[in-house]
């Protein structure tokens, strides 16, 4: 359940592209764009907002991303703290049981038996300790790894779309000054336009098969703490059995 949370919070940063579409829904109606007789007339005014939404978008973008970092980076410190105040606890208790067995020796053989023990006991649990931690920090760093690359391939996606539609407008405003006949400037503009969408929706859709990098972390993850639990299990029963034949009882 940790590592779905940690996936799910992830997660919520792989989406939040969704927040440059609306500029999509902008470029392509038709109040966006001038009629064919006003466009060259209008070409400085209809461009201006275009790059507005677009720069508008992108700095929320940037904030959602910032945001989602920092509830990322919020619960892993809480699930650290946690975790080191339940260890912290466990640390206690073993002591706790282990004076209890001091306590009930009576021979040179049983108190010798306890050191084993005690031994045998903390060796396991550190191992399991540094099976849990290699698991965990293994998990977190794939997972930072697919947030960065999927940043990077939002961003490439992003500059792309920008650089299309800022070769539409200056292939537009250029038209108009060599005085071509405005009905074709616009059809034109439209139709790259349109391009630059869909090569953004191609490149959006293909980024969002990346969220399935996230499954391998997770089974590879549990497996680790599994084997690591299962280690420790054989380990204390091991101890136990030894000490119990050495005090000759159940």
């Amino acid at each position: 359940m940790n590592s779905k949370k940690l996936i799910s919070i992830a997660l919520s940063a792989f989406m939040a592209t969704n927040l440059i579409l609306p500029v999509f829904a902008f470029a392509q109606t038709e109040g966006a764009v001038p009629t064919q007789k006003g466009f060259c007339s209008r070409t400085s005014e209809f461009t201006s907002k275009i790059d507005q939404r677009i720069a508008d978008r992108s700095a929320k973008l940037e904030v959602r991303r910032q945001e989602q970092l920092n509830n990322l980076e919020t619960w892993i410190d809480e699930r650290d703290a946690g975790r080191a105040e339940n260890r912290a606890k466990w640390d206690a208790n073993r002591q706790e049981h282990f004076a209890k067995l001091e306590a009930r020796t009576t021979t040179d053989a049983q108190k010798q038996a306890v050191v084993t023990f005690k031994s045998a006991v903390e060796a396991a649990v550190a191992s399991r300790r540094a099976a849990v931690n290699a698991a965990v920090q293994s998990f977190r760093s794939g997972v930072e790894q697919a947030i960065a690359s999927r940043k990077t391939a939002v961003d490439t996606a992003v500059n792309a779309f920008k650089g299309s539609v800022s070769a539409a407008i200056e292939k537009a405003k250029s038209s108009c000054a060599s005085g071509v006949d405005q009905k074709t400037i616009r059809e034109t503009f439209r139709q790259e336009m349109k391009s630059a969408r869909d090569k953004f929706q191609s490149d959006r859709q293909a980024i969002e098969k990346l969220k399935s990098s996230f499954e391998p972390l997770r089974v590879s993850r549990k497996a680790a703490i599994d084997k690591a639990i299962q280690d420790f299990k054989a380990a204390m029963e091991k101890a136990r059995a030894d000490l119990k034949a050495a005090f000759g009882q159940q």
